[in-house]
């Protein structure tokens, strides 16, 4: 396999959901405020944000979606947590795919 389709085929195990719901400000104070004050709904998290509640809302269903965070059903509320283990397998791909990059002389 020639440098060029290896260095392809590395960035295509890289997983965009994952990446795209780390780069927003406001799902990194998400993530902090779960990590410090552990699993809890989306009225809280509002309370705790300047965002309206819809806005937190979508950020939750994205980064749930990207295997970051879990939700679990408590009576009529949604209740959202990390998921470290899959967010750890994640960044672990991410990084394996630009050590893979790297290997082969891109940066």
């Amino acid at each position: 396999m020639d440098r060029e389709k290896a260095i392809a085929q590395s960035l295509a195990n890289i997983d965009s959901d994952f990446v795209k719901a780390l780069t927003e400000p406001a799902r990194i104070e998400i993530l902090k405020l779960l990590i410090l004050h552990g699993a809890l709904d989306v009225q809280t998290l509002a309370e705790k944000m300047p965002q309206d509640r819809s806005v937190i809302s979508r950020h939750l269903s994205l980064m749930k979606n990207a295997g970051l965070l879990s939700a679990q059903k408590n009576g009529r509320h949604m209740v959202y947590s990390v998921d470290g283990e899959t967010a750890l397998k994640k960044s672990e791909q991410l990084v394996e795919s630009i050590r893979q990059c790297s290997a082969f002389g891109c940066c």
